[in-house]
């Protein structure tokens, strides 16, 4: 879980990481530089671990955690900071079997303690806010994009790697809830124009490096999809 600022938006987070219904849950806390008493927080739980990274971008959070996690696991839920989870979402991910597959989020808290259908229906399109990565799908297509700095984009371009990687990367309607965009609502003026800078940055990269910008036609054209389907979300640092 990257994070920058937004304790209350942690501690509730973590409450529901760590009340998962698969066990022995241990969580790993990547903070970017916090100044509210985040770091303080994450310490005072009993299988919560920290590590800093000042300023990481969000492709740099995951890959350092994911390059520590993989090698002793092969799998791992990897979640924004403002998030919350029903108890039976990572065991419910894991079951999918999915190389990638995300749950769907909501801004309606209601929503997710209510019953589930028997079944799941996959759809096109992940989000990147609550996903489930496995260690064969980390190893055919690579770590993320770093040169994506701060947030925006890199999810956008993960997705289209692992189209052409051949993995097939789905949310199934499993909802968890979502603040949305926590960090840019939790910065101050001078954070906020920073993350903005960078968001314009990103998108600028994403179009040199793919000949069309994120979250365009062509962008949903290269998986045979419309805008009007699920589309990746960009998490926050």
């Amino acid at each position: 879980m990257p994070c920058r600022n937004g304790r209350e938006l942690t501690r509730r987070c973590l409450h529901t990481l760590l009340a998962q219904d698969i066990g022995d849950v241990s969580v790993l806390v990547v903070d970017t530089g916090s100044e509210d008493g985040t770091r303080e927080l994450a310490r005072t739980y009993e299988n919560v671990s920290l590590i800093r990274m000042q300023d990481a971008s969000v492709s740099e959070c995951w890959n350092t955690a994911l390059s520590w996690v993989f090698m002793t696991v092969p799998y791992a839920l990897v979640v924004n900071n403002d998030t919350e989870l029903r108890p039976d979402t990572y065991r419910l991910l894991c079951e999918d079997r999915g190389a990638f597959v995300t749950a769907v989020g909501t801004d309606n808290l209601e929503k997710i303690n209510g019953p589930l259908n028997g079944h799941f229906t996959k759809r096109p399109h992940p989000y990147f806010s609550c996903f489930l990565i496995r260690r064969e799908c980390w190893q055919k297509v690579g770590p993320f994009d770093e040169a994506f700095k701060g947030a925006y984009c890199e999810d956008g371009d993960y997705h289209l790697r692992m189209h052409k990687a051949g993995i097939y990367a789905y949310c199934i309607d499993l909802p968890f809830y979502h603040v949305g965009s926590g960090t840019l609502k939790n910065a101050d003026g001078e954070d906020k124009e920073r993350i903005c800078k960078m968001a314009d940055a990103n998108r600028d990269y994403f179009q040199r490096k793919w000949g069309f910008a994120m979250g365009s036609p062509e962008y949903y054209a290269v998986f045979g999809t419309t805008a009007d389907l699920p589309s990746v979300e960009s998490p926050q640092p």
